[in-house]
């Protein structure tokens, strides 16, 4: 895997991964549900994302009608409203990311998010909580994982997003993506 000359520098921080990834998840959702792009692998993948998040990856007849981001909204990292049409009915949905690169959950995190979001969302949209993280492995990862499966939240490795695997991904038509998703630089 090369490395990235985007993501990589000399301070070798982690700092600001997660608001990155923030913006690269709203902009992953939003494009795949942009009818126009003139980047068929990359709309692939997005489209392929944004199924694995709400849950359809297996199904075949789904269009993406409209997706609405908000990043740090009540502290949460992304909310994401989308409309999709499977087999030929509406379906709405609701994306709640919590991203951890560098930090462990804290006060609750999860389950105070839970409460906020059921607050407004319950009952209107089929709700799907996620935490990304960088690390796959470990103790920290471990222990994630089993904060995440307390509170009902899925918990998915960064490479887990995308569906990728060792040697299977090829460069898309687009640096943006290629640079973060595809280079080493964690």
């Amino acid at each position: 895997m090369e490395e990235s000359l985007f993501m990589q520098d000399s301070w070798h921080s982690n700092h600001g991964y997660e608001a990155m990834l923030d913006f690269q998840m709203s902009w992953l959702m939003r494009l795949a549900a942009e009818k126009d792009i003139e980047k068929p692998r990359l709309h692939q993948i997005c489209k392929e994302v944004l199924l694995r998040l709400i849950e359809k990856e297996e199904e075949r007849n789904v269009e993406i009608l409209k997706v609405e981001v908000w990043r740090q909204w009540a502290s949460i990292d992304v909310v994401a409203e989308i409309d999709v049409i499977v087999d030929n009915k509406k379906e709405q949905h609701l994306v709640v990311i919590e991203d951890k690169a560098y930090s462990m959950l804290h006060d609750d995190q999860l389950t105070r998010y839970k409460k906020i979001v059921g607050e407004i969302y319950e009952g209107k949209r089929n709700i799907h909580y996620c935490v990304i993280t960088f690390h796959d492995e470990g103790k920290w990862f471990d222990k994630l994982k089993n904060d995440c499966k307390k509170t009902g939240w899925r918990l998915l490795s960064f490479y887990e997003v995308i569906g990728w695997k060792d040697g299977e991904f090829k460069d898309t038509e687009s640096d943006l993506f290629n640079e973060f998703w595809l280079r080493k630089w964690y």
